[in-house]
C-alpha cells in the first residue's frame, strides 16, 4: 500500500500544476452538479406545493409561486434568479478582474472561494420542507450559488495561460513529444501567438511567444479540467442515485439534498489540495496610485479592448455563443420538468447523461486531436459553434405538421438527450479550444483581469436579455 501511494505521489510531483488543477475543478464539480441539479429541482417541486394558478387551485400545468412582494409564475422566478445571479456575478467579477491580478497569494483567493462554494451547499438538506420559508431560502442560496459560480470561473482562468508560458520556458519538462515532433499537431507549426505583425496583442506578448509545445500544454489543460468538472459531476450523481434507491421511500424523494450537503462538507475539506498545489502566478506590477485610478482599474480592459482586435473578436463570438446555449438549455432544462414530470431518480439520470456525454465528447476531442488532427483550434472553434446550429434547425423541423418531431410539446424524452448531446458536443470544442486560443493572447500579469471581462461581459449580454 505504501509503494502505491508513493508511486501515485511521484506521478502527482511529475506535474503538480496540471494534476491539481484537474483536482481542483473535480471538487468544484461535485457541488457544481448536486446543487445545479437538485436545488432547482426541489424549487421547482416546492413550488407547485405552495403555488397556486390563476383560479386559486392547485397547480397544474403551470404555477404561480411568491416572490418578494409579488406572485409570478414558476418559470418567471427561476429566470429572475438567473438574472440576478447574473447581475451580481457580473459586478463582482469586474472587481475580482481589476484587482486580483496585483495579490501576491492567489491560491489564497481560489481557496476561499471554493471554501465558499463549498459551505453554500451545506444547509441545503436542511430546507427540504415544502414551506415558503424554505423556497425562499433556497432561492438566495441559488443567487449566491451562481455568483460565486462566475468568481471561480474567473480565476481558475489564469492558470491556462500560466501553464502555457511555463511549457515554453527554456529548458521546461513535459511528458509531452518535443515541438518539432508531428505525432501531436494541435494547431498549426511553433508559431507566435494568433495576432497582427503589429498589433498589441503581438507586442505584448512578444518575450511569451507560444510555440506548439505551449498550444499543446495549454489544449491538455483546457480539456482535462473540463473532463474533472464532469468527472465530479458523474460521482455526485452515481452517488446520488445509489441514495435514491437504498433510502427509504420519504428519504429518498430528498436524496439529492442529502448529497448537496454531503458535497458541501468534502468541497471545504478538498480545498487543501489546491492550495498547496497550484502554481503561484506572477504578480502584476502596481502602476496606477490614487483612489480615483483604482476605480478606473475596473474599466481598463474595456479600453483595452478597443485596441486588441483579435481578442475582441474572440470575445464576441465566444459570448454570442456562451449566451445563446445558455438561454436554449435553460429554456429547455424547465420544459423538461414540466412537460415530464421527473421524479427525483429521473432527474438524477438525466443529468448523469448530459455530465457523461461532456466527458465523453471532451476525451474523444483531446484524443482525436493528439492521434490525427484534421483541423488547427482555429478552425475547430468555427466548426465547434457551427454544430450548435443543429438545435434550431431541429426545432424548425418540427414547425411542419407532416414532421413527428421538433420539440414539438417536448413531449418525447429522447429528444431531450438528442439535443443536450448535440449541446455538450459542441460545447466539448469550443469551451476547451476558446480558452487556449484565448490564453496565447493574455498579457503576462493580467490573466484574471482578462478572463474576468469575459465572464463580465457575458453576464451583461445574458442579464439585459
Amino acid at each position: 500500500m505504501s509503494s502505491l501511494l508513493l508511486s501515485l505521489g511521484a506521478r502527482w510531483k511529475r506535474d503538480a500544476a496540471l494534476n491539481t488543477y484537474v483536482f481542483g475543478l473535480t471538487l468544484i464539480g461535485i457541488p457544481f452538479t448536486a446543487f445545479a441539479t437538485y436545488v432547482v429541482y426541489q424549487l421547482q417541486v416546492v413550488g407547485y406545493l405552495i403555488g397556486a394558478d390563476a383560479d386559486g387551485q392547485p397547480c397544474v400545468t403551470y404555477c404561480l409561486v411568491p416572490f418578494g412582494t409579488q406572485t409570478l409564475d414558476l418559470n418567471s422566478v427561476l429566470l429572475y434568479l438567473n438574472a440576478l445571479g447574473f447581475g451580481l456575478g457580473g459586478a463582482l467579477a469586474m472587481v475580482i478582474s481589476a484587482y486580483a491580478d496585483f495579490w501576491t497569494s492567489k491560491s489564497v483567493l481560489v481557496s476561499l472561494l471554493i471554501i465558499v462554494y463549498g459551505a453554500i451547499c451545506i444547509p441545503v438538506y436542511w430546507l427540504k420542507d415544502p414551506t415558503a420559508t424554505a423556497f425562499n431560502a433556497l432561492m438566495a442560496l441559488y443567487v449566491l450559488y451562481a455568483v460565486v459560480t462566475y468568481m471561480i470561473t474567473v480565476v481558475f482562468g489564469m492558470f491556462i495561460p500560466h501553464y502555457m508560458r511555463t511549457a515554453a520556458e527554456p529548458g521546461a519538462m513535459t511528458q509531452w513529444p518535443a515541438p518539432e515532433t508531428p505525432s501531436f499537431q494541435v494547431g498549426d507549426e511553433p508559431k507566435a501567438p494568433v495576432a497582427d505583425a503589429h498589433s498589441v496583442e503581438s507586442q505584448a506578448n512578444a518575450p511569451d511567444a507560444a510555440p506548439a509545445q505551449s498550444r499543446r500544454q495549454g489544449f491538455k489543460m483546457s480539456i482535462w479540467g473540463q473532463v474533472g468538472t464532469f468527472a465530479g459531476g458523474v460521482v455526485a450523481l452515481v452517488v446520488a442515485i445509489i441514495l435514491s434507491q437504498t433510502l427509504p421511500t420519504d428519504a429518498a424523494q430528498s436524496s439529492g439534498l442529502l448529497l448537496t450537503t454531503v458535497a458541501g462538507f468534502v468541497t471545504v475539506a478538498g480545498t487543501a489540495v489546491t492550495y498547496f498545489g497550484l502554481p503561484a502566478v506572477a504578480q502584476k506590477k502596481k502602476e496606477r496610485r490614487g483612489t480615483a485610478q483604482l476605480w478606473i482599474e475596473m474599466l481598463t480592459p474595456l479600453k483595452d479592448l478597443l485596441r486588441r482586435k483579435n481578442m475582441a473578436l474572440l470575445l464576441l463570438s465566444y459570448t454570442i455563443y456562451t449566451d445563446t446555449v445558455f438561454a436554449a438549455s435553460s429554456v429547455t432544462s424547465q420544459l423538461f420538468f414540466v412537460e415530464i414530470k421527473p421524479d427525483a431518480l429521473e432527474i438524477s439520470l438525466y443529468a448523469l447523461a448530459n455530465n457523461l456525454f461532456g466527458a465523453v465528447m471532451a476525451i474523444a476531442f483531446f484524443f482525436l486531436q493528439d492521434w490525427r488532427p484534421p483541423f488547427s483550434l482555429e478552425k475547430w472553434l468555427i466548426i465547434g459553434y457551427a454544430v450548435i446550429l443543429i438545435v434550431p434547425v431541429w426545432g424548425c423541423i418540427g414547425l411542419s405538421e407532416a414532421a413527428h418531431f421538433g420539440f414539438k410539446l417536448m413531449q418525447y424524452r429522447w429528444e431531450f438527450y438528442v439535443q443536450n448531446f448535440i449541446f455538450y458536443l459542441s460545447g466539448a470544442i469550443v469551451n476547451s479550444t476558446f480558452r487556449v486560443l484565448y490564453s496565447e493572447l493574455v498579457p503576462r500579469g493580467s490573466e484574471i483581469e482578462w478572463f474576468g471581462l469575459q465572464v463580465v461581459i457575458s453576464c451583461a449580454t445574458v442579464m439585459s436579455s
